[in-house]
C-alpha cells in the first residue's frame, strides 16, 4: 500500500499537468510512448509538487493547531509519511491540481513563448525557418485562430442563415473557416461549408465537420470566393481550400446574355 501511495503521490501531478498542456492546446506532434509520458510526467512533477508543497507547509506554518491545521514536509521521507494521512492526501491532491492548471496556464501563455523566442532566435541566426507555434501542420491550418482576421468585415454572400452562422462564431470568438473540399484529381467534385469541428491533431483518422452545405453550395452560383490557404494531405490526395468568405465576388453576366 505505502508504495501505491508513493507512485501515486509522485507520478500523478505530473500527469495532470501533461493533460493540462494538452487541453491548453499544446499538443504533441506525435502520440508519446508509456516510457516517454512517465519521463515527461516525471519532470512536470517538479514544479507541480514544489508549488504544492509550498502551499501546504505555508498552511501548516501559519495554521500549527485544530482541525485545520495541516502538517509540514520538507524532505520526501516528510512527504512519504505525511501522505499515509487521507486528509493530508487529500488535500495534496486537490492542491495540486489547481497548481497544475496554474503552472500549465503559465506555461502555455507565457513560457512557451519566451522559450521559442529565444528557439527562434537561434533558428534565424543559422539560416533555418522559425519555428511556428502550432506543433503540427494541421492544428496550424484547422485549429489556429488566425487574429488577422478583421472581425469588422461583414459576410455579403447575401444567405441570411450563413450569415448569422458567422456572426455568432465571430462573437463567441471561434475558428471561423469557409472550407472547399476535393481530391487533387477531381476538384469539380467537392464539398464546401463552414468547418464546426476538426479532429485533435493526435487522432490518426482527421476528419471535418461541415454546416451549411447546400447554402454555402448555392451561393456559388452567385459569388466566387478567392482562395485565402489550401492544405493538401499528400498520403489521401485531398485538397481543402479555406475561402476568403468575407468578400465573396459578383458573378457577372455577359452582356447579350439573359
Amino acid at each position: 500500500m505505502a508504495e501505491f501511495l508513493s507512485t501515486f503521490v509522485f507520478t500523478l501531478p505530473g500527469i495532470m499537468a501533461y493533460f493540462w498542456l494538452q487541453v491548453f492546446g499544446l499538443n504533441p506532434s506525435v502520440k508519446h510512448t508509456a516510457s516517454e509520458l512517465s519521463a515527461i510526467a516525471a519532470l512536470l512533477w517538479l514544479p507541480v509538487s514544489f508549488g504544492t508543497l509550498l502551499v501546504l507547509n505555508t498552511w501548516g506554518v501559519i495554521v500549527s493547531k485544530g482541525p485545520f491545521s495541516v502538517k509540514t514536509a520538507w524532505t520526501l521521507d516528510d512527504v512519504n509519511l505525511a501522505t499515509s494521512d487521507i486528509k493530508y492526501l487529500f488535500l495534496f491532491l486537490m492542491v495540486s491540481f489547481l497548481v497544475s492548471f496554474i503552472v500549465s496556464w503559465f506555461w502555455s501563455k507565457i513560457g512557451n513563448e519566451l522559450i521559442r523566442a529565444l528557439i527562434n532566435k537561434v533558428r534565424k541566426s543559422r539560416g533555418i525557418a522559425k519555428m511556428s507555434s502550432s506543433t503540427s501542420v494541421w492544428s496550424e491550418f484547422f485549429i489556429r485562430i488566425d487574429n488577422s482576421v478583421d472581425d469588422s468585415e461583414e459576410n455579403e454572400s447575401g444567405n441570411e442563415d450563413v450569415s448569422k452562422d458567422h456572426e455568432n462564431n465571430k462573437k463567441n470568438k471561434e475558428k471561423i473557416a469557409v472550407y472547399i473540399v476535393h481530391k487533387v484529381d477531381n476538384p469539380k467534385n467537392f464539398v464546401i461549408g463552414s468547418m464546426t469541428k476538426a479532429s485533435s491533431p493526435l487522432e490518426i483518422d482527421k476528419g471535418l465537420v461541415l454546416e451549411n452545405v447546400q447554402e454555402w453550395t448555392d451561393s456559388l452560383e452567385d459569388y466566387d470566393y478567392k482562395v485565402k490557404k489550401a492544405y493538401i494531405d499528400v498520403k489521401s490526395g485531398m485538397v481543402v481550400k479555406e475561402l476568403d468568405y468575407n468578400n465573396p465576388i459578383e458573378k457577372t453576366t455577359p452582356e447579350g446574355i439573359e
